[in-house]
């Protein structure tokens, strides 16, 4: 089966003692079922602090796996103290859970071909985009190619579009995603839809129309922060990403309180202006999102909906985090390594699987599936 990857795919190496965001904390490691069965055989290396019968002793079951029990830090117990990993040390790279021994990479099988990708929720990612001159995502084999992979394609180009910003291009093809869906509720749905919807001139007249729509950035802010808290409650009640979380709740908080309208509306306009500075790294960011979440290998358009939800979701939390980071730095310079963490933070936060991602959303909103004004009082101008 042919498998086909990303043209940065094979330049990845984990950066291991340099990661300024190791995956060996305040992360759910998931150990399989063989790694379970070998490490019920295999003793803790003498420098973990807390020794047990063996590695499955370090383990526990959570939402219907098995995986590694953080210590009180929230770090793995086999994290040594620079950084590195003691099982790989004293057994080597064969002794690791498929988890470990593959992230941040992942793999999606579906019947015709599989697809790899790399996971943003790695530093080490972040910073290959960021050196990267020119991503480039594969074509899917003809056998492979339908009218979901057509949808995929045309609205990863729409953000190759370098004249216009993230927050348009989201708006524009979340408008056609919605009409696509109802097209094929209707039954209505073909290729020539597709390209009617997609071409040059559908677009132009949608860019027009939308661009006429007064979206208030203060009605947008409020909305995110809000959002942005609610994502956050779980990982406080477990004292996950402290160090992150406290630079930014506070204000968070604060702004929900009260706020100068005319101050805020100026911030926000600065802060656009740093926001703009990454928009090539964004763009990457949003393709390799479509990429690898739009299209799951049993989806419909229903659920390339919903992944666009999240999708949208965690691009604005991102965006609302480094706002209020920036702010509380004293709306200084927004420095790439700031970028780079809380991209990696909220990635990691909205990591969910599928079926949690119906759940959330269930809970938190009215409508599984969301009006496109909703979703562009999120994302905003």
């Amino acid at each position: 089966m042919e498998r086909i990857k990303p043209n940065y795919y094979d330049r990845f190496t984990c950066i291991a003692d340099k990661c300024p965001f190791p995956c060996c904390q305040e992360w759910k490691i998931a150990v399989d079922n063989e790694t379970n069965r070998k490490w019920k055989k295999k003793y803790p290396p003498q420098e973990v602090k807390v020794q047990r019968k063996n590695l499955s002793a370090y383990t526990t079951k959570k939402d219907g796996g098995r995986v590694i029990r953080l210590d009180e830090e929230h770090k793995c117990p086999f994290l040594s103290e620079n950084r590195l990993c003691r099982l790989v040390s004293a057994y080597g790279d064969s002794v690791l859970s498929e988890t470990c021994t593959v992230f941040p990479r992942e793999v999606h099988r579906f019947e015709t071909h599989e697809e790899e990708v790399l996971m943003p929720c790695c530093p080490a990612v972040i910073d290959l985009w960021a050196k990267e001159e020119n991503v480039v995502f594969p074509e899917v084999p003809e056998n492979g190619r339908n009218l979901r992979t057509m949808i995929r394609e045309k609205m990863m180009e729409m953000f190759r579009n370098k004249e216009q910003s993230i927050e348009e291009t989201l708006l524009e093809s979340f408008y056609i995603l919605l009409e696509l869906y109802q097209a094929e509720q209707e039954d209505t749905l073909s290729e020539e839809r597709i390209e009617n919807y997609f071409s040059r001139e559908a677009v132009k007249e949608l860019k027009t129309a939308i661009l006429a729509i007064d979206l208030p950035f203060l009605d947008t802010m409020d909305e995110c922060n809000e959002l942005l808290q609610d994502l956050a409650v779980n990982y406080q009640k477990e004292g996950l990403y402290q160090d992150y979380l406290t630079q930014i709740l506070p204000l968070a908080e604060q702004l929900s309180e009260t706020y100068d309208a005319d101050e805020m509306e100026q911030k926000g306009q600065e802060f656009a202006k740093q926001w703009e500075k990454y928009r090539k790294l964004l763009a990457v960011f949003m393709e390799n999102e479509l990429f690898s979440d739009l299209l799951m290998p049993d989806g419909d358009l229903e659920s390339m909906v919903i992944q666009m939800q999240w999708i949208a979701m965690e691009y604005t939390m991102i965006r609302h985090s480094l706002f209020l980071k920036w702010m509380q730095d004293g709306c200084r310079d927004l420095a790439y390594e700031t970028l780079r963490d809380y991209l990696v933070l909220i990635t990691r936060m909205t990591g969910y699987e599928e079926d949690d991602i119906y759940e959330y959303l269930e809970n938190s909103f009215d409508e599984l599936v969301w009006e496109w004004g909703y979703l562009s009082l999120i994302v905003g101008k």
